[in-house]
This record gives C-alpha cells, sequence and structure tokens, in this order.
C-alpha cells in the first residue's frame, strides 16, 4: 500500500457500493485491482465471494499469480478470476437444466459456427432465396445482433442485402446449433442474461453468491455483458469496474464505449476515482497522446496522463518515399537500435491494417533481422488439428452435426459429395437431424453399397472409442489410436507439398495430443474428462502463446498490440485511408460494424501510448495504385500535436559497409532462405 499513489489508495480502500476506476494507459491498474482484492479478503471478506473478470484467461492467470504474496496460495486458488466466457461457461454448467441443455453440451468456437452459417447459405442459394454472399459477413451480423441481446424475431428489416439475409439465416442458425446440443461463444454471456431476466429465483441466487464483482477492461464489454454485470450485482451494489474509455477500440466485436461513459446512470451512487499518474511512458510521448485523444470529437471522460518517467526523447515523424522506403527505414533502425544494445524483443512495428506487415516482413528478411508476428493463425484453428479435435467432439457428442460432417470421409473413406447430398435432403424431407438419418443411411435411396459399408464402418469405430473412453482409458492413448487407426499421418504425409511440410503438420497434432496428455496429468481429478479438455481449447486458444518468443521483432496489428508495451514503437501507416481506415470514411455495406473516426482515433491512441521510451510516426508520400503513383494526405491523427515534442527525421546517408558486416548479412540472408526452402 506505501507504493501506491493517492488516487491509487482513494480505488484500493472503496468501500460499499458502485466503483469507476478510470485507468489511464501506464497508470498501474492490474496493481490496484490485485490490491483492492487483497485488500477486501484482509478486511474479512472469503475469497470465494469476490468474482473478478477480465478479457483474456492471460490476464486471468496473471491477476491469480499476482494474488498469491498477497493474501497466500490457498486463499488465492478460492478467488473467481476468470474471463466472461469462461464464467459463463460455469454458470452454464450448474444452470444446463434450466437451460434445457444437455450436460455435454459442446462449445462452437468461429470455424464451427462458421461452417454452419455456410451450410444454411447454401441451402438458400439452391432454393433461390440468396445469392452467393460471403459468411463471415452473415455470420459477424449474428454475432453483432446477439451480443446486443438482439433475438431473432426482433431484427428488424433492412434494404441492405446482407442484413436481409442475415435475418433469414439468424433463427435457422439458432435452431440446428440447439439441435447439435451446441453453443457458440456470444450464447456463453446471452443465455445466462436471459436466464437471469426470466428466473426471479436464479437472479436472486446468482448475485447474492458473490460480495464483491470486479470487472477489468470495462470500456470492451458489449451490451449483453453490461447487462450480466447489472443482473449479478448484490442488494449493496458491490460492482467495481476498471477500464479507459480512451482505449475502446473493439466496436466490431460488439462493444460499446457508452459502457464505460455512461456508467455512473447505469449504476446510482457510483464513485470515480480517475488514475493519471503514467508509469510507462516518457514525457513527450504523453504529450503526443494527450493532444491526440482530446481531439475526440464524441463524449468521453476528461483526463491527462502525466509522466513519472522524465521527458525521453522527441517523437520522430518520419516521412518517407513510399512504403517500400518506410518499411527500409524501420529494419535500418532496427538494425540501429539493436548494434546500441536494444533487444529486438523491446521494439515492435505497429499498423492498421495486417496486409501492411508484407512489406515490413520482407525488409526485415533482406536484412537478417528475426521476427514474429503477433495475434496470428491460432493453433487450434490449423487444419490438420480441428481435424483431430472434430474426431474427440464427436465421440463425447454423436449429435455435434457440424463436427460430424467434417470427418464423415476424412481421411477419404468412400464416402462421397453425392452421398452426403442425399443423406442431407433426407433429413430434410423428415426434418430430423443429419447425425440420426446417417445412422440410417441404408434407408436412403441411392446410396451405392460401399459407401453404406464405409458408413457402417465409420459408426462402429466411434461406438467402440466411446465405450473405451467410458472404461478409463487414457485419453491421450486413445487419441493417438484414433489417429493411427484412421490415417492422418498417412493422408497429410500424401496432401503435403513437400515431406517437410507433412512432419510440421504431424507435429501439430503430436503438439496437441501432447498437450492432452499434459492435461490429464495436471487437471484435478473431477476435471480429467475430453469435454473438460475440448472446453479449454476453445476458450483458451493456443497452448504455444505460454512459449517464450525470444529476441525477435514483433509485429502487430494496433487491435492486438493493446495490453502490450515496448521500449520502441514504430506506427507506420499514418495517413489518410490507412488510420483512419477507408472503411470509417467510405464504409461498405458488408461491414456489420462501422467504425466511427473517434475509435479509429482512440486506435492510433492505443498505438503511441504501447512506447515506453521511443516513439517513430511514419507515413509515405504516395503510393501505387493500378500503376500510377497517387499522393496520400497526412492522417489528420497527426493534426495538432505539439510541435515541441516532435522532431522531423530522415535517416543519415548510409556509409559503405565493411567485409565483416557485408560478411554478416550474407550469412543472415543465407539462414533465412535455407530456413524458407525447408518450409
Amino acid at each position: 500500500m506505501a507504493q501506491l499513489n493517492a488516487a491509487q489508495k482513494r480505488a484500493v480502500e472503496h468501500g460499499d457500493g458502485p466503483l469507476l476506476i478510470l485507468a489511464g494507459a501506464g497508470s498501474g491498474k492490474t496493481r490496484v485491482v490485485t490490491q483492492r482484492i487483497a485488500s477486501l479478503v484482509r478486511g474479512g471478506t472469503a475469497p470465494e465471494r469476490i468474482l473478478a473478470v477480465s478479457f483474456t484467461n492471460k490476464a486471468a492467470e496473471e491477476m491469480g499469480e499476482r494474488m498469491v504474496p498477497l493474501i497466500g496460495r490457498s486463499a488465492a486458488a478460492k478467488l473467481w478470476l476468470s474471463t466472461f466466457h469462461s464464467f459463463g461457461l460455469r454458470f452454464l454448467r450448474e444452470e444446463h437444466r434450466a437451460l434445457r441443455l444437455g450436460k455435454r453440451f459442446v462449445i462452437f468456437d468461429q470455424g464451427d459456427s462458421l461452417a454452419l452459417v455456410r451450410d444454411i447459405l447454401r441451402e438458400l442459394r439452391e432454393s433461390g432465396a440468396a445469392r452467393r454472399l460471403d459468411p463471415m459477413a452473415i455470420l459477424a451480423r449474428i454475432s453483432t445482433w446477439k451480443s446486443a441481446l438482439v433475438a431473432p424475431e426482433q431484427v428488424p428489416e433492412s434494404d441492405f442485402e446482407y442484413d436481409d439475409v442475415g435475418r433469414d439465416v439468424f433463427p435457422e442458425y439458432e435452431a440446428r446449433k440447439r439441435a447439435m446440443q451446441a453453443v457458440d461463444f456470444d450464447d456463453l454471456c446471452v443465455l445466462p442474461v436471459r436466464l437471469l431476466q426470466q428466473s426471479e429465483d436464479a437472479r436472486e441466487r446468482w448475485s447474492e453468491r458473490f460480495d464483491h464483482l470486479l470487472v477489468d477492461e470495462f470500456q470492451d464489454t458489449s451490451a449483453v455483458q453490461l447487462e450480466l454485470v447489472r443482473l449479478m450485482q448484490n442488494r449493496r451494489g458491490n460492482v467495481c469496474v476498471v477500464g479507459d474509455d480512451d482505449q475502446s477500440i473493439y466496436a466490431f466485436r460488439g462493444a460499446v464505449v457508452g459502457n464505460i461513459i455512461d456508467f455512473d446512470k447505469h449504476f446510482a451512487g457510483t464513485s470515480i476515482v480517475k488514475l493519471e499518474d503514467n508509469y510507462r511512458s516518457r514525457a513527450a510521448v504523453l504529450e503526443v497522446a494527450n493532444a491526440a485523444i482530446a481531439q475526440s470529437a464524441g463524449a468521453r471522460h476528461g483526463k491527462t496522463l502525466r509522466a513519472a518517467r522524465g521527458p525521453g526523447d522527441r517523437v520522430r515523424l518520419c516521412e518517407c518515399e513510399d512504403p517500400a522506403a518506410e518499411a527500409k527505414l524501420v529494419a535500418l533502425e532496427i538494425l540501429d537500435l539493436h548494434k546500441e544494445g536494444r533487444p529486438r524483443a523491446e521494439m515492435a512495428v505497429l499498423y492498421r491494417s495486417n496486409l501492411q506487415a508484407r512489406l515490413i516482413e520482407e525488409e526485415l528478411r533482406a536484412q537478417g533481422v528475426p521476427y514474429r508476428l503477433f495475434g496470428g493463425t491460432q493453433f487450434f484453428d490449423r487444419k490438420e488439428v480441428k481435424d483431430v479435435a472434430a474426431y474427440l467432439r464427436v465421440l463425447i457428442n454423436p449429435r455435434d452435426e457440424v463436427s460430424l460432417r467434417r470427418i464423415l470421409n476424412y481421411p477419404p473413406r468412400g464416402i462421397g459429395a453425392k452421398t452426403v447430398e442425399r443423406i442431407d435432403a433426407r433429413a430434410q424431407q423428415l426434418e430430423q437431424p443429419f447425425p440420426k438419418v446417417l445412422q440410417r443411411a441404408v434407408e436412403v435411396e441411392g446410396v451405392p453399397d460401399n459407401s453404406l459399408r464405409s458408413i457402417d464402418a465409420f459408426l462402429t469405430m466411434l461406438d467402440r472409442y466411446r465405450e473405451r473412453m467410458s472404461s478409463g482409458q487414457s485419453l491421450a492413448a486413445l487419441a493417438r489410436e484414433l489417429v493411427a487407426e484412421v490415417g492422418v499421418r498417412q493422408d497429410l504425409e500424401a496432401a503435403a507439398d513437400g515431406k517437410e511440410q507433412g512432419t510440421l503438420r504431424w507435429g501439430n497434432i503430436e503438439h496437441m495430443i501432447g498437450w492432452l496428455d499434459r492435461f490429464e496429468r495436471e487437471a484435478p481429478r473431477e476435471r480429467r474428462e475430453l469435454g473438460a479438455f475440448l472446453e479449454r481449447v476453445t476458450l483458451r486458444g493456443d497452448p504455444a502463446d505460454d512459449q517464450q518468443p525470444g529476441d525477435q521483432v514483433v509485429l502487430s496489428s494496433l487491435h492486438a498490440s493493446k495490453g502490450l508495451e515496448f521500449d520502441v514503437v514504430f506506427l507506420i501507416g499514418c495517413v489518410e485511408g490507412q488510420l483512419p481506415h477507408s472503411r470509417t470514411l467510405d464504409p461498405k455495406v458488408t461491414e456489420a460494424v462501422v467504425t466511427d473516426v473517434d475509435e479509429e482515433r482512440r486506435l492510433f491512441y492505443v498505438g503511441v501510448t504501447r512506447a515506453r521510451e521511443r516513439l517513430y510516426l511514419c507515413r509515405p508520400r504516395r503510393k501505387l495504385v493500378r500503376g500510377k503513383p497517387t499522393e496520400l494526405a497526412p492522417s489528420r491523427f497527426l493534426e495538432g500535436l505539439p510541435e515541441e515534442h516532435l522532431e522531423p527525421y530522415e535517416r543519415p546517408e548510409g556509409k559503405e559497409l565493411d567485409f565483416d558486416e557485408i560478411a554478416e548479412l550474407g550469412r543472415a540472408f543465407l539462414d533465412r532462405a535455407r530456413s524458407r526452402v525447408a518450409e
């Protein structure tokens, strides 16, 4: 407590009633949250009666680790520390009967939901009710409606085709998902809210279960998450939320910045504490950030960050000839900074669109600079991993139609597309689930005998593995035998462009089964079930996230960079049409959520405040559009910045390299070339 400033102490020592902690970037909010929880426990609140919600599993785990030295390992283990989705899953497990869900329901990830939407769209196209539309845009609309607590029957009519077709897909999507005993990510918040709204008994039980509710990153909450918090508050209104409206950048995920701006209207008697002392960035960086965000046109909580670490270097404005020159400047600066002793892992290149990373990657490879892309393809989004996961999901839920369709003819076993179409058509004719009709495929007209034999062998194999699973056999051993029996490795090696690629993809499956093996050894005995493992896979994501990346420059989109910090940040593409993005200036009807300029400004602010020591704001003067040089206007976010904290910057003329420097570049190039060939 002695290490806290006055504002932090007020937040920690607040008693009963709602509390809004406005925590500016780098203001020590995690310390405040953990100290507040510790203060509550020391004051007599039982740890199991404290629910603290964050937005990522990593943040929840880090909070748990920080609590151990404050209140002890035993007490820390009793706290409810989770994400909204993890809490929602625990809620559904306890209330599955009230929600008419089976005990073994499955969770659809985005890929599963997308596959279901794609199937429904295909049927609509065949019936002439829709032309070819982007399934992802339709799914985004459904997610937006659910996040806003809009039921299928409440979706308004629209002149936009995507809205109109989405309105037709939505009820069918929900009905099929329910028939498969599945829920999607949105349901993990929507279903608890629906039950709490409809059942006074459930609302009283859950609201009185916790003495204190704390929510981190509250600016990222959606309408349904706000309603969940409102319904969960107890009679004393002990809701403490922490966030920064200036860092609200996830409208495309359903986040509503108004939740934090109007918090005191939703929770009467709110106390507000502002944390404005910044312990991360130098003064020059913060003055640029303050000036940029102060020009927001919309409503915001006024606050000004104050630097606790001194002035530091002025922010460098880099004007380059074109995007290629911009990439070269960034790569050469990184080389120089690393020679001066700056670790590569403490440098990051941030951009608005992932497409901007291509030129940076090429230039870093040319200069022999190791890097990693932050927020790339998740481990469990890889095809070969999802295929094996689908087998495991069908073992525990035979009604999981999405997973069943995925593995029915994978690896190929002679069950062709025509056979699946005939069974699907028969299922629709009988108005019965696809898995049920598959069990009676012999009754479906036109299915060849060889396909019937393959279907029978496939279903018999699944039943055999279900029996073995119920007998208590090791799950990891079961998974290894299953993938060996169906011939996954042989299929990967046959389909791969080269032996190395097949080996790499098989290695991903071995990695997954290895994680299942660790789960069996480390999970509590009552949770050592395949369903629990698959839930963890779906909610947590990538086990490789725990691995140390080594000394590599980080390339990241601005959205993915939130929560990170680096000594040196290069914010590239500061031009109109890129930042702010062209979709903001000329929105397309296929966008489910149109980002406004204020949110783009907040995105710029987030990028600026990732820098601890030095910040580069880079922009190209022109680029080629359809083969013609096109002038690019500087981003409006560069206007009105304090000149005394800015420094126009150009790299000094290049010097002639000596022999050792040329040799080092040559070796780096050859190493990278060999790596690419191996890939």
